[in-house]
C-alpha cells in the first residue's frame, strides 16, 4: 500500500510505502519528518489519514484523466469528420466504440482512497464499507478550512515582515 501526500512543511509532493510499524517519514526535499498515526492502518484497510488522523475518507476511481479526455477528444474529432462526409452510421459508431472503450477502462481501473483534509492518496487498499463516494457538503467544508489556515498562514507571515522591516528602519517604534 502506497500514500502519496504533501509535504506540510515545503508542499512538494511525496509518494511513500506504508509499511506495518512505521511511524514517521521524511520528505525527500526538505527532510521535514511527517509522523504517521499509529493504528491507522489495518493490515491493508485504512481506518483513518496515517497523514492528518482525520477519519473523513472517500473513494473514487483512479482514472487518468488525460487518458480519458484524450479518449473522448480523439473520439469527437474522428466522429465529427465523418459527419462532416455525412458518413452518419460510421460517426455514430465511432462514439459508441468511444463510449464503449471509456466503460471498460473505467470498470478495469482500480480505486483510490483519499483524504478530505490533506488529499492524501491511498492506493492498494481493501474497500471498506466506512469509505464512501464524494461527499460535496464534506469537501466543502474542508476546502473551506484549508482556505481559513491559508489565509492565517500569509496574514502571519505579514506580520513577521512588517515588524522584521519596521525594526530594521528604525522608525522610534519599540519592536
Amino acid at each position: 500500500m502506497t500514500v502519496t501526500y504533501e509535504c506540510p512543511n515545503c508542499h512538494t509532493p511525496q509518494r511513500t510505502d506504508l509499511a506495518a510499524g512505521r511511524n514517521a517519514v521524511l520528505c525527500a526535499a526538505c527532510s521535514y519528518q511527517v509522523q504517521l498515526r499509529l493504528g491507522a492502518v489495518d493490515g491493508s484497510v485504512v481506518k483513518e489519514c496515517a497523514v492528518c488522523g482525520t477519519q473523513d475518507l472517500y473513494i473514487q476511481k483512479d482514472f487518468p484523466h488525460r487518458l480519458g479526455l484524450t479518449i473522448v477528444g480523439v473520439g469527437v474529432v474522428l466522429s465529427s469528420i465523418a459527419w462532416l462526409y455525412y458518413l452518419y452510421p460510421a460517426a455514430l459508431g465511432i462514439l459508441l466504440v468511444t463510449a464503449l472503450l471509456d466503460l471498460c477502462l473505467y470498470y478495469a481501473i482500480g480505486d483510490v482512497l483519499i483524504c478530505y483534509r490533506c488529499l492524501a492518496q491511498y492506493r492498494g487498499v481493501e474497500r471498506s464499507p466506512n469509505h464512501k463516494p464524494f461527499d460535496l457538503g464534506i469537501g466543502e467544508r474542508y476546502r473551506q478550512e484549508r482556505l481559513r489556515l491559508e489565509l492565517v498562514r500569509r496574514s502571519e507571515g505579514q506580520r513577521e515582515s512588517g515588524h522584521r522591516s519596521s525594526a530594521v528602519a528604525g522608525d522610534g517604534r519599540a519592536p
